[in-house]
């Protein structure tokens, strides 16, 4: 039987807590996740508070979908405000695009289509890996 592959992907920014709610206003994008430099992590966190803001945007297509379709989503978000996004990855303290997979394979591959890349060449963004074994 063929290896278990589960992905999904989100784009992240940080360090534009002021930015928030500017984002939401002018892309009509509410992010997954979000929180400000020196939230509490938890109502009763013992840990320190975030040292940094975060804004993230995880596409929902659930994890039968492949790094393409959730490419793909994350895209049809971004692109009808592309250039403003890129302002703000050029103003954020960091700014990627996380490729998250679960696996059985002690030697995943991931792999994506040329044209689901475009996020990553028009908003000049780097990639982290998420790479989970089961």
């Amino acid at each position: 039987r063929p290896f278990l592959y589960e992905f999904d992907a989100s784009f992240r920014l940080s360090g534009l807590g002021e930015h928030h709610d500017e984002i939401r206003v002018r892309t009509g994008l509410e992010p997954t996740h979000s929180h400000r430099k020196g939230e509490l992590r938890s109502p009763r966190s013992k840990m320190k508070p975030w040292q940094e803001d975060l804004w993230v945007l995880q596409s929902p297509l659930g994890d039968q979908a492949s790094l393409d379709e959730h490419l793909d989503w994350l895209w049809s978000k971004i692109a009808p405000n592309k250039d403003y996004f890129a302002e703000l990855v050029a103003r954020s303290g960091h700014a990627d695009i996380v490729l998250g997979c679960l696996t059985e394979s002690p030697y995943p591959f991931l792999t994506t289509r040329s044209q689901s890349l475009q996020l990553l060449k028009e908003l000049n963004v780097g990639v982290s890996f998420n790479v989970t074994f089961v």
